[in-house]
């Protein structure tokens, strides 16, 4: 739970501190190079300890590096802002203005104080989202989602050492995935949009997964579930940051947070589904496939965020995901304009 606080809390920082021209970049490449990297690492760090008590201690030391992030990495200003501390806002603008060397315009500095200055301070919490008919809808529209997602991931990790080859060189293989399918992600993301890129690979990888489950044991099975799991990451990414765009700001972190613990409560089941093999050997990729079509087609309830700029209240995060529907748009719903764009972008990065 600690290490998925620090995780979610340093992605959202992440994505509230550029404008959305970057956004998909900076937040996808990060856990491409980083936790596509540990991933490759993990299972022959594990072989060459060979204890798993060393293991926990080699992989939990590195996180007291985390005492120094509250006086090296500042606060959202957009966090900042919702709350009605303004001045401190404009301190994390101006921390920017150095470490990137550039200026800030001074009738767009001017403009975002009295904006955020006129904005009504706010104590939105999870409680008000739950309220919201249709911010309650999407949050558990995302969790469903979001569930599907973690159990495809988990189970397939799991399933490693059941696909016939070897356990490490199997992890190995499907971790190896993470990489170039999270920074293809980033080339398309913002062409084809969130809702079509957390959907189509999560149905597509149920389709392999299901075709899996009829494949003898070997290399055919086992380049299906690479597959599967390229198609997977994919998905779960997506789905990290969609979520992220959907929350207003005073409850994006707190929700995220949730959506990510339902997560790894899908996790707790997905030991008993590789476990009904004992029942059925195909029984485990039946269940994943099955559970890979249900949530891609719960998602398609969600609206598109693409392009969008992240909502600051619970109003505007009501109109955004009023405005849509099944069959898509019904509604205008404001997009940020290239001039916005440039605004947010002088301002937060």
């Amino acid at each position: 739970m600690s290490y998925d606080s620090c995780f979610m809390i340093m992605y959202i920082l992440v994505l509230e501190y550029v404008g959305p021209r970057y956004r998909t970049w900076v937040a996808n490449l990060s856990i491409a190079l980083y936790f596509g990297g540990g991933c490759l690492i993990l299972p022959w760090l594990a072989l060459w300890i060979g204890d798993w008590r060393n293991l926990l201690w080699a992989t939990t030391i590195p996180f007291l590096m985390v005492i120094a992030v509250p006086y090296t990495v500042p606060e959202s200003a957009r966090w900042l802002s919702s709350r009605g501390r303004v001045n401190d806002a404009v301190k994390v603008i101006r921390r920017f203005e150095k470490v990137n060397r550039t200026k800030v315009p001074d009738d767009v500095m001017d403009e975002f104080i009295v904006s955020a200055s006129q904005t009504r301070q706010t104590n939105e919490s999870m409680k008000d989202v739950f309220k919201s008919g249709p911010l309650r809808k999407m949050m558990l529209i995302m969790v469903v989602v979001y569930m599907a997602c973690a159990a495809i991931f988990d189970g397939l990790v799991r399933m490693s050492e059941g696909l016939g080859f070897d356990f490490f060189i199997t992890f190995t293989l499907t971790s190896a995935t993470e990489i170039p399918s999270v920074t293809l992600l980033a080339f398309v993301l913002d062409k084809w949009g969130r809702r079509i890129l957390t959907c189509g690979p999560m149905i597509i990888s149920g389709v392999l997964i299901l075709i899996a489950a009829f494949v003898p044991k070997g290399v055919a099975q086992v380049s299906l579930a690479i597959m599967a799991r390229f198609l997977i990451n994919m998905a779960y990414n997506a789905a990290i940051q969609w979520s992220a765009e959907l929350l207003p700001t005073p409850v994006r972190a707190s929700g995220t947070a949730l959506i990510h613990v339902s997560g790894y409560v899908a996790t707790i089941v997905s030991p008993y589904i590789v476990y009904s093999e004992h029942v059925w050997r195909s029984l485990p990729l039946l269940i994943l496939g099955v559970i890979a079509v249900v949530g891609s087609s719960v998602g398609l309830l969600l609206p598109e965020t693409n392009g969008m700029q992240m909502p600051q209240t619970i109003e505007e995060g009501e109109k955004i995901v009023s405005s849509y529907t099944l069959c898509g748009k019904v509604e205008e719903v404001e997009v940020e304009s290239p001039e916005e764009n440039d605004k947010m972008k002088a301002l937060i990065t």
